[in-house]
């Protein structure tokens, strides 16, 4: 019989276990040794103490339900499962708290504080063929690794799960996932990682209006690569109203109201998704960033270079420095730091345009800085969705003011529209007495609601 399966409750002690697959100790024990059951041990104590948790037991039985000896069945004590919504293609329900795997592990309880009702957390299902299921679980946890190599992996295996499941809703708004993180994290173009996610999250929002995964995934899209940054916010807001105990979600919305200047709303939002995914290297990350993005530069800077310490290859990291750096007004560290985003995406043109500008700096600064906004502008040419946003920034801290005008009148010439309150923040305080680009900040900025 199939169950329900509680992500946020942990199983204290061997006896627990055993219990949850009607089981003795030895076993389970047995099992914990040869065949990877995921237990997990607390530190220190002379008894060597464990706990599970209990999403990862079913996932852990399913992908073994077909060996010589069966994981069992869960403990008769359980209530059934809920149906599932199609029937003979779905396994019954599965709850999960910000992804199965490696993403929804030890999640924490979190009360909202304000007195409003909360929905039930969305159910994702895992599909009937079990080497479907067993790979959908594997490409989760590939996608939490957040390495090129991984989310390649990922790919590889959610595009098997839909090979042999194309109606399982929640594999499709995975692959979405995976290649929103390609192009961050690996060496995908931005633009072709940005169509293949939309492709993947429109399906997954045919085959199930209601997958707040799906509803995240078109917000990420909307705001960061199609620069429709108010309907990003609303399906943010849907993706939540759909399930609020997903912490990817809470994770992504932090990031785009950091970024529109909700400051207060973001720290909040960051919060909650620290609760959720507790130990997120990627949070941590982006949390320290939305300093910056709220005008705490030192503190900023002082988080950001003490996480570098602890992830040197996180390529994420050095972009978020390098912004940092270069809004400071120093173009040297804003190269050093380019160049290593550069190596650890392993993109073939990131990785020329990093070296033509490391080359260009140790010449002469400022044909590297004429090189970089040059860069950034033939970017924008390429891509539709790219703004002239950031050389202007980067134009304006260097203190090129004709430069940073130029930028700015193509940029309306073009019909631009920019967001980010940080920049415009920042230009505008740089040039608080030049009426033209004050002018020209008015054309370009409008408020993200």
């Amino acid at each position: 019989m199939q169950r329900d399966v509680d992500t946020t409750k942990r199983l204290d002690g061997w006896k627990a276990i055993a219990g949850y697959f009607k089981r003795d100790r030895s076993t389970v024990m047995r099992w914990a040794r040869d065949r990877e059951l995921p237990v997990r041990r607390l530190p220190g104590g002379k008894q060597g103490s464990v706990f599970a948790l209990e999403h990862e037991l079913a996932a852990w039985a399913l992908r073994h339900a077909d060996e010589d000896e069966p994981a069992g069945a869960p403990s008769p004590a359980a209530p059934p499962a809920a149906p599932s919504r199609r029937r003979g293609r779905w396994l019954p329900t599965v709850l999960v708290i910000g992804g199965l795997g490696a993403t929804g592990a030890a999640v924490l309880a979190w009360r909202d504080p304000t007195p409003l009702a909360r929905p039930v957390a969305a159910a994702v299902s895992l599909p009937a063929d079990p080497q479907a299921a067993a790979d959908f679980v594997a490409a989760r946890d590939h996608w939490a690794l957040r390495t090129d190599t991984d989310l390649r992996e990922a790919i590889r295996l959610l595009r098997r799960v839909i090979g042999r499941a194309p109606d399982f809703a929640p594999a499709h708004a995975a692959l979405a996932d995976v290649w929103l993180l390609e192009r961050e994290y690996g060496s995908a173009d931005g633009q072709a990682a940005f169509g293949a996610a939309k492709v993947a999250a429109q399906r997954a929002v045919a085959l199930d209006p209601q997958l707040a995964a799906a509803h995240r995934a078109l917000g990420f899209i909307a705001y960061w690569g199609e620069n429709r940054k108010d309907q990003g916010m609303a399906s943010f807001r849907r993706a939540i109203a759909l399930d609020d105990r997903d912490g990817q979600t809470h994770f992504w919305f932090a990031n785009v109201l950091a970024d529109a200047g909700y400051d207060e709303q973001a720290q909040l939002e960051y919060a909650r998704a620290r609760l959720l995914l507790p130990g997120s290297t990627a949070i941590e990350i982006e949390h320290g960033y939305s300093h910056w993005l709220a005008g705490r530069d030192r503190q900023a800077l002082e988080t950001l270079t003490a996480l570098a310490k602890r992830y040197p290859h996180n390529p994420n990291l050095h972009l978020c420095l390098s912004w940092v750096y270069i809004a400071m007004g120093d173009l040297g560290a804003f190269v050093r730091e380019n160049a290593l985003v550069a190596k650890y995406r392993n993109e073939p043109r990131a990785i020329a345009e990093a070296a033509a500008l490391t080359a260009a700096y140790a010449r002469d600064p400022a044909a590297a800085l004429a090189l970089l906004i040059r860069q950034r502008r033939d970017e924008a040419d390429r891509a539709a969705s790219t703004t002239r946003q950031a050389p202007a920034l980067f134009a304006s801290s260097m203190g090129d003011r004709d430069s940073t005008e130029a930028l700015m009148t193509e940029a309306v010439a073009a019909g631009e529209h920019w967001y980010g309150n940080s920049v415009r923040r920042r230009i505008a305080a740089r040039w608080a007495n030049d009426a033209k680009i004050q002018q020209l900040i008015g054309r370009l900025y409008a408020p993200v609601t």
